[in-house]
């Protein structure tokens, strides 16, 4: 796989782990954006995996979900890593 793809691929995880980490917590993107000082449409995008965030960004997002920015990469990582290991299983 290339780099590339691989990078949009972490995006994509990323936004995933937001989202599920953000709705763990029972907040709105509404919420999270006002936390971060972001636009809700923003938050939107990352979720989706549309927009690709700064590390800034990407720390905004976590220490208003209160984590630290590592985390929400690895659980991504983790993400990509089981459904890479999911696909080769089937």
């Amino acid at each position: 796989m290339e780099k590339h793809e691989k990078a949009e691929k972490l995006q994509k995880a990323l936004g995933e782990i937001i989202r599920g980490r953000r709705q763990n917590v029972d907040i709105s993107q509404e919420e999270l954006a006002e936390r971060c000082g972001l636009h809700r449409n923003y938050i939107s995008e990352i979720e989706r995996g549309l927009k690709s965030a700064s590390l800034k960004t990407i720390a905004l997002i976590a220490f208003s979900l209160e984590c630290h920015p590592h985390v929400l990469i690895q659980e991504a990582e983790e993400l990509l890593k089981n459904n890479d290991s999911d696909r080769l299983s089937q």
